[in-house]
């Protein structure tokens, strides 16, 4: 028997909050587990989210590269700092060379 797109996603969220695993779930729904797993592979559900409705963010850090180039005719290739980490190496930089 073929199950529709929305068929497959009911059933993957239903054993996702179900608190059954895998195996259990699908011998109550009568599934094949390789089936299932195909399903949640193809169709990559995410997981639910919490019972308070909500989940963690991760913020994602600013990273900039920057050139500088000074009056010396060097140049400087700056990466992997946030713009703020970068303007506080060019502040102690200058202060060291005063």
């Amino acid at each position: 028997m073929r199950h529709t797109r929305e068929g497959i996603n009911q059933f993957l969220d239903r054993q996702a909050t179900s608190g059954q695993t895998v195996a259990a779930f699908c011998a109550d729904h009568g599934l094949k587990i390789p089936t299932f797993y195909s399903w949640k592979k193809k169709y990559n559900t995410p997981e639910p989210v919490g019972s308070s409705g909500f989940c963690e963010l991760t913020p994602v850090r600013e990273v900039s590269k920057r050139k500088l180039s000074l009056p010396s005719g060097l140049e400087l290739e700056i990466t992997g700092l946030s713009t703020r980490e970068i303007a506080q190496l060019v502040v102690e930089i200058d202060r060291a060379h005063v």
